[in-house]
């Protein structure tokens, strides 16, 4: 058998049929085969349009030989003619209702027409067979994401995961779905693994910076909440003042341009609070330095 890696999915692969053994007797039938043969040479050459020709000829002759179908299909969709493969497959289903590749064909067309839906319920019913194939729960992985289900995701995508630890892609899927799920921490480690294994990814090192903004962003609001509760159960503690000023400059630097004035304004608030309380501290000229640029900044 012949495998041929289909570039619109993410590596998945379909296996074309081999030539027919033997031609049958039959005159018309005969050429029906000579012209599928001839279309697995051209698609193993990757002659695509030949095949197309070979492949319809065939099917012309002999309308329910099915691995011409099939191949047609694969063919199509090299072609990102995927409208016209879906329908080669269906053909394929039609004459032969459990044929595995064809399903697994109709799925990939049906994804490469942006139909999610359709293409997870058509790779679903593969699954059960091909359930360790890294490059299917990968490509049902990306579907649900695509759909707006990172938890179903993240579930495909950990298992081709498993099956291929050292796939960057997998990786850098995961990745993605595990930040769609609001799991920073396993997306910084999908990010990391995604790197690590593809040190040259600029997408990946873009996507771990991102997600190590977006931490940096939480660490930062959690920052402000636990100071700003210390300053309202204890307001003559003038530390919890000076540092809620520093974690709200912080903020701002991390935040929108419409909200930074507003997050400057606590600052200033916060850092005149610790200058009144503790005017001896070791801080207090850095806190004065603090509310000298603050000023203007909040007119």
């Amino acid at each position: 058998m012949r495998h041929w890696v289909l570039p619109l999915v993410l590596g998945l692969a379909l296996a074309a049929a081999a030539p027919a053994a033997e031609p049958p007797k039959d005159v018309r039938t005969q050429e029906a085969v000579q012209r599928y043969n001839a279309g697995v040479g051209a698609l193993a050459r990757r002659d695509l349009e030949h095949a197309l020709y070979q492949f319809r000829q065939a099917i012309r002759l002999d309308p329910n030989l099915v691995e011409a179908h099939h191949n047609l299909g694969i063919t199509l969709l090299d072609l990102r003619q995927p409208g016209q493969a879906a329908e080669a497959f269906s053909k394929v289903l039609e004459l032969q209702p459990d044929h595995l590749e064809a399903r697994l064909g109709l799925g990939l067309a049906f994804r490469a027409q942006g139909d999610n839906a359709k293409a997870i319920a058509e790779m679903s019913q593969v699954l059960p067979k091909k359930g360790d194939d890294p490059q299917l729960q990968l490509a049902l992985g990306d579907l649900y994401r695509r759909e707006r289900q990172p938890d179903l995701a993240v579930t495909h995508l950990k298992e081709a995961a498993r099956l291929a630890p050292t796939d960057p892609a997998v990786q850098f899927q995961l990745g993605l779905a595990y930040t769609d799920a609001g799991n920073l921490d396993a997306a910084l480690d999908a990010f990391r693994r995604t790197v690590e294994l593809r040190p040259d990814d600029a997408d990946g090192h873009y996507n771990l910076g991102v997600i190590v903004g977006e931490k940096i962003r939480v660490l930062v609001d959690e920052k402000v909440t636990a100071y700003r509760k210390a300053a309202e159960l204890r307001p003559g503690q003038a530390d919890a003042h000076y540092y809620l000023g520093v974690a709200y400059i912080q903020q701002a630097q991390l935040s929108r341009v419409e909200e930074k004035h507003a997050l400057l304004q606590r600052a200033l608030e916060q850092f005149r609070l610790f200058h009144q309380s503790a005017p001896q501290d070791p801080k207090a000229p850095a806190a004065v330095h603090n509310i000298r640029v603050l000023e203007p900044q909040v007119k």
